[in-house]
């Protein structure tokens, strides 16, 4: 189902500035600024930080993930995924703001976001420019286009390669000025939690996805192996990090290993839940991840 008109979002004349905000959504914007601290710390152990660069990098990714939220959220609208009568309250759509709009926002936060980028890769190595560029025709082939890559069971895929390990490498890189095996490996941490984000989030929506048409992991493989990808995503944030101990030669980055009893309570809730609505809220991944990126930064820096 399609949506008729991208500007017919119900109550739209009567949303303010606190509508917009929430719409950006103010905790997933902590998330991927703390992404960035977490990429800035490892970077630390590579090369000196500069901190002109660490602090634009740092604020280059609020209009980027606040883009990417705006733009999701107008795609779920235009293509009948959110709808009036079946939506998160903190959508675009539940906020009442106007579509197109929205649209224009989000297109306005990621050239806001690319001018910061692009400033820090002529800084480093003009061969970041194609990388961020990839990054970002990830975030569009996600939810954009006539065959979108998120509707084809492809959502934690991408967030493992894009948003949590691509992402975490082109921002270590700007700090450190090279890619080394050991920032590799760093950014595969990040990107086995946005995956598991991304599995929680469309193992909720299993229903409302199945009627708007889109296809998601969840629908392709059954109950158990999901809760398996689910707990082995969070396994494997925890590997990583004793690996960079091993690596680092920094035991304080074992201040993560803090939170294994909130992420068993979460794999143990998941693993018990019946996959769709009732599964435990993804707020507590989102706090999950608030924590480990703080607590890896922490120890990164002691």
């Amino acid at each position: 189902m399609t949506a008729a008109s991208p500007a017919a979002a119900p109550g739209h004349q009567r949303a303010g500035l606190r509508a917009w905000v929430v719409a950006a959504g103010p905790p997933l914007v902590l998330v991927i600024v703390l992404q960035g601290l977490y990429a800035v710390a490892a970077a630390r152990h590579v090369h000196p930080l500069t901190d002109w660069r660490v602090l634009l990098t740092l604020l280059v990714l609020v209009p980027d993930c606040i883009g990417r939220r705006y733009v999701n959220d107008y795609e779920d609208y235009v293509r009948g995924l959110d709808r009036p009568d079946g939506v998160r309250p903190e959508s675009a759509l539940a906020q009442g703001l106007d579509m197109r709009r929205l649209r224009l926002a989000g297109l306005g936060c990621f050239a806001l976001a690319w001018v910061g980028l692009a400033v820090l890769a002529a800084a480093t190595n003009l061969w970041l420019l194609p990388a961020i560029a990839l990054c970002y025709l990830g975030y569009f082939g996600y939810a954009g286009g006539p065959r979108p890559l998120g509707h084809r069971a492809m959502g934690e895929l991408l967030d493992f390669v894009v948003t949590g390990t691509g992402v975490t490498l082109i921002l270590t890189w700007l700090n450190a000025g090279r890619i080394s095996a050991d920032l590799v490996l760093a950014s595969l941490g990040p990107g086995f939690l946005f995956a598991a984000l991304m599995l929680h989030n469309n193992a909720r929506d299993v229903e409302k996805d199945r009627a708007a048409g889109k296809t998601t992991l969840p629908h392709v493989v059954s109950a158990a192996t999901t809760k398996i990808l689910y707990a082995g995503c969070l396994a494997g944030f925890y590997a990583v990090d004793g690996l960079l101990v091993w690596r680092f030669d920094s035991p304080a980055m074992l201040l993560p290993l803090l939170t294994l009893p909130w992420a068993g309570a979460l794999v143990w809730s998941f693993s018990r839940s019946r996959i769709g609505p009732s599964l435990i809220s993804w707020a507590w991944l989102y706090y999950l991840m608030i924590a480990d990126f703080v607590l890896f930064s922490i120890g990164a820096w002691l």
